[in-house]
């Protein structure tokens, strides 16, 4: 295993240390993003938390598109140029649709995630720009106290419209999650 270095302060055995030191220095990552939304003056506003939700869910969009992108046989692409179609033209007709249901499948994931997102949003917003996952978190239920039911109802029904979306376009999120995982 790897061993306690100038780098890691403890012994991490059994653990791969360049996974170790990147999780570490990975939690230092809301601050320094606090700090560089402050200067841009950027701090409370809808644009950071675009910005910060674009940033973070760009990696698992682009690998799931991409897996839809190289399923598309080369052979489509040609019989389509054959017959005459711009570069654009076969983009907007024959890719785009194809891999729809890759698209719609990134666009709920990525969704889903940004509205879990609580940490980030925590630093960089505060008053005029925040998701739901923090007003549910502010909400106490009422002026009588903490009201336990009254929270788990406002929760139902602030990610109840995610769960709708995800039960009616679940043939496509099945297959855009299990595109491209078994080669054939």
């Amino acid at each position: 295993g790897a061993q306690a270095g100038p780098h890691l302060p403890i012994d991490v055995q059994g653990i791969d240390a360049d996974f170790y030191t990147l999780s570490c220095h990975k939690m230092y990552a809301p601050t320094g993003i606090g700090i560089l939304f402050g200067k841009m003056k950027l701090i409370d506003s809808v644009w950071a938390l675009m910005l910060v939700y674009a940033a973070m869910n760009l990696s698992i969009v682009v690998w799931i598109i991409r897996s839809y992108m190289i399923d598309i046989h080369p052979e489509i692409e040609d019989a389509a140029r054959t017959d005459g179609a711009s570069d654009l033209r076969i983009l907007w007709e024959i890719i785009i649709p194809m891999c729809m249901p890759g698209i719609i499948t990134a666009a709920v994931i990525a969704a889903i995630f940004a509205m879990n997102e609580y940490l980030f949003t925590l630093i960089i917003a505060s008053k005029n720009a925040y998701p739901l996952s923090v007003a549910l978190a502010n909400f106490s239920g009422g002026s009588d106290g903490i009201i336990y039911n009254a929270i788990a109802l406002v929760g139902f029904l602030a990610f109840f419209p995610a769960l709708l979306l995800v039960i009616l376009i679940q043939n496509h999120l099945s297959r855009g999650l299990t595109m491209g995982a078994v080669k054939g």
